[in-house]
């Protein structure tokens, strides 16, 4: 293990012995930081199958019933969305293989878990903030990972488990591990973070990938399989889902990704 990935784990193995689960968000991060302690021991199992796994994130699950749909989040409580999304990308480790990506998601965890420790701590900004540079920072990893590692395909759509996702895949997939009502609910939460420089940084860095032939023959097939499902990419409105427990785009973040999509797609 490397000691990126093994300073997070030592600092997550402290946070259920020190966080107060009587406070706004005590239970939601003891649980979260458990269930990180059961995937690692898990990892560490030669018997740790996909069964095993759903029974911790049933766990889990359980113990953050406020957090799982976005939307009900943030009804509830001023920072619920973001922490449901956070719940969302941390329970996706389940699909991650590479000490990288998981290292991405601890850490994202402890930051935010730091802020929010405070209990006078009430800036909604500085939250957002630190989701929007996790994905900004990462968004070179986030493609590379998918179109050219093997994920950037529909039948490898399942190990994707982050905002980002629908903006490139216009997909709906089945999970193994997360009932359909629950991934829909997080296909819109890219509006959250979502931004023009978001944006014009994506497009850099798909650039940047543009002039690998690899990166052409999997976007190809990827181009292929959406227009087979879908009869004019250009024209369909920008609405990733319907769900009411989903985030809303508000209009001028519909523009952008309607012309990113018609860019990404027609190009």
């Amino acid at each position: 293990m490397g000691e990126r990935l093994e300073l997070s784990w030592e600092r997550i193995r402290k946070i259920p012995e020190e966080v107060n689960r009587d406070t706004l968000h005590g239970a939601f991060f003891a649980s979260l930081s458990v269930f990180f302690l059961q995937f690692l021991k898990g990892r560490e199992e030669e018997n740790f199958n996909k069964e095993s796994l759903r029974g911790v994130l049933a766990e889990c699950l359980q113990n953050c019933p406020d957090y799982l749909f976005p939307q009900d989040a943030l009804q509830k409580k001023e920072e619920g969305d973001i922490l449901s999304v956070l719940l969302y990308l941390s329970l996706g480790l389940v699909y991650e293989k590479e000490e990288e990506a998981v290292c991405r998601v601890l850490e994202l965890f402890i930051e935010l878990y730091l802020l929010l420790q405070d209990s006078s701590f009430s800036d909604r900004q500085k939250l957002k903030d630190v989701l929007y540079a996790h994905f900004y920072d990462y968004t070179g990893d986030f493609l590379e990972e998918w179109f050219i590692y093997g994920k950037g395909t529909k039948t490898g759509m399942l190990s994707i488990h982050n905002p980002l996702f629908p903006l490139i895949f216009p997909f709906k997939t089945v999970s193994p591990f997360f009932t359909e009502e629950y991934e829909e609910a997080h296909r819109n939460d890219l509006a959250l973070i979502l931004g023009d420089r978001l944006l014009s940084h994506l497009k850099q860095e798909l650039e940047k990938l543009r002039k690998r032939a690899d990166f052409t023959t999997i976007r190809k097939e990827m181009i292929q399989s959406a227009l087979s499902e879908e009869s004019d990419l250009s024209s369909e409105p920008v609405n990733w889902s319907d769900s009411p427990h989903a985030l809303t785009f508000h209009s001028h973040q519909i523009k952008l990704l309607k012309k990113f999509r018609e860019e990404f797609f027609l190009c």
